[in-house]
């Protein structure tokens, strides 16, 4: 399938299928990576491939040479990106949402957060934590020293107007106020952030009675091998076919 690439009415990068109008769109959050690493362009053209408008969201800081910090970042733009994309021409108007690592702590606050008012029909994280984490600093990263602040007094990574209390850092994520379907997953070896904390989220959210999908690989890595990663496209691209049909 050829693609093609525009921009969407934030300015920045929308991928997408060479034609054809009415399709579902995906908003994408990187990780901690930071926005000039190229991932979140990746995935969007794997996205696109499958037939969806795929729409990169950056924030925080960094270039393509390494990742900046990620400190009081303000969450209500990554709420507009999906009203964004639902408007756009080629849109059917129905979105979902897709973060990993940091992102996907990121996807899962703004399901938790706006809830039922949420631009997004569906949400999707990979290897994201159940707990808000402090800010995060990648000098303190690359030296090897505690990154992952849960302490109440941390620096925060993200704000938003009116919602303070619930960014607080340790504060447990309340997936289960989001009623659209969440899909999860996670490597079982992963050795950045604790293979559980996707499975406590599952559990949550089965235990409110709301729809979840967990997907643990076994043997997988924060990253997944080439040999598994096509698998996870192929369940993520279902997930979204499903929940994003007209």
């Amino acid at each position: 399938m050829s693609l093609s690439l525009s921009t969407a009415a934030s300015g920045a990068a929308l991928y997408g299928p060479a034609t054809g109008d009415g399709l579902p769109g995906v908003v994408l959050l990187h990780g901690s990576e930071g926005p000039g690493a190229g991932w979140a362009h990746r995935f969007a053209a794997i996205l696109a491939a499958e037939g969806f408008l795929a729409l990169p969201h950056a924030y925080g800081t960094g270039d393509v040479w390494g990742a900046g910090p990620v400190r009081d970042v303000a969450l209500e733009p990554a709420v507009a990106a999906g009203r964004d994309l639902a408007a756009h021409a080629r849109c059917s108007g129905r979105v979902g949402l897709f973060g990993w690592s940091l992102g996907g702590q990121k996807a899962l606050l703004l399901a938790a957060l706006w809830g039922a008012e949420l631009p997004y029909a569906a949400v999707a994280a990979h290897a994201p934590s159940d707990v808000v984490t402090g800010a995060f600093d990648p000098a303190v990263f690359r030296a090897g020293g505690d990154w992952r602040q849960t302490g109440p007094d941390a620096p925060r990574a993200w704000v938003a107007a009116g919602r303070d209390g619930d960014l607080a850092p340790g504060t447990p994520i309340a997936v289960e106020r989001y009623p659209g379907p969440v899909f999860l997953s996670v490597g079982l070896a992963d050795e950045v952030w604790d293979p559980g904390q996707s499975a406590r989220l599952a559990e949550r959210r089965r235990a409110h009675g709301v729809p979840v999908t967990l997907w643990q690989a076994a043997g997988q890595g924060h990253a997944f091998d080439w040999d598994t990663e096509p698998e996870l496209w192929q369940r993520l691209g279902g997930f979204f076919r499903d929940a994003l049909s007209v």
